[in-house]
């Protein structure tokens, strides 16, 4: 007799530490970037997204163990990011300038 339960089988997007995902759907800002701790590319890429909130439309499991997170800011305006771009707003009213 097997005794091993069967578990829900969710895509890797709603996956985070082995729990579905809670993230999605939150209100994030993207935090102040510090350009002498990355590489060019990234720096220019994040910069233009600072201090703006989005929400996180969605999370990628990746097997380096870093998730990503799509943000979206306006309509069709989106950028990806890792845990450490961003944090969750808490009614934060900052606008998206």
């Amino acid at each position: 007799m097997d005794t091993n339960k069967k578990e829900k089988v969710y895509p890797d997007h709603f996956i985070h530490n082995g729990e579905i995902n809670s993230k999605v759907g939150e209100k994030v800002r993207i935090i102040k970037i510090n350009k002498e701790s990355m590489e060019q590319e990234d720096y220019f890429y994040l910069k233009k997204f600072e201090n703006r909130i989005g929400t996180i439309i969605e999370q990628n499991h990746c097997n380096s163990g870093f998730d990503t997170y799509r943000v979206e800011f306006d309509q069709n305006k989106y950028g990806y990011f890792y845990d450490k771009d961003f944090v969750l707003t808490a009614g934060d009213e900052l606008t998206n300038t």
